[in-house]
């Protein structure tokens, strides 16, 4: 079924995600991380950002990474999955997956992946350490997914097929 291979991709897609950015803490009530208005290289990836919402079987789930800069060339932050009953990926969570805590990622430099300009992160989180590729296209961020395939520095050469929206 169609709607179980969503819920399925989505899920893979978050457990990857936490293990792509190093093999960001919102809370599904916090408000929204403001943006960064200056011209310093990571201000575009500051903020909130949100995956879709994916329900099945009377429950629902979606990705929310708060990012922060912590100099013009790093940010750090928390990824973290909300699982809800209901369909609307709406009330209190009834589960919270910590994905990635305590991130702290180091711009490398720009990169291009799947013809999008991107830029290339080395990272650290209390899950491990790694090497990521972010990419934002108006308000839409895209994550690097290191199973498709890495580039001779270990950098990701596709993008995950889950976006994640600014909040």
């Amino acid at each position: 079924m169609k709607s179980t291979q969503a819920l399925r991709t989505f899920k893979i897609s978050a457990v990857t995600v936490c293990m792509a950015v190093l093999s960001a803490c919102g809370g599904g009530n916090d408000d929204p991380l403001p943006g960064d208005p200056s011209s310093d290289p990571v201000a575009k990836y500051v903020g909130t950002w949100l995956s879709r919402c994916v329900a099945e079987s009377g429950a629902s789930a979606h990705l929310r990474a708060d990012f922060r800069k912590t100099s013009p060339n790093s940010l750090s932050g928390d990824v973290i999955a909300y699982a809800y009953l209901g369909t609307s990926c709406s009330g209190p969570s009834v589960r919270e997956e910590r994905a990635l805590t305590n991130l702290n990622l180091t711009l490398v430099g720009p990169s291009t992946v799947a013809g999008l300009p991107a830029e290339r992160f080395t990272g650290t989180s209390d899950q491990g350490d790694g090497r990521v590729v972010l990419a934002v296209t108006g308000n839409l961020l895209r994550i690097g997914d290191p199973d498709e395939g890495r580039d001779a520095q270990g950098y990701p050469t596709s993008f995950y097929e889950e976006v994640l929206t600014r909040q």
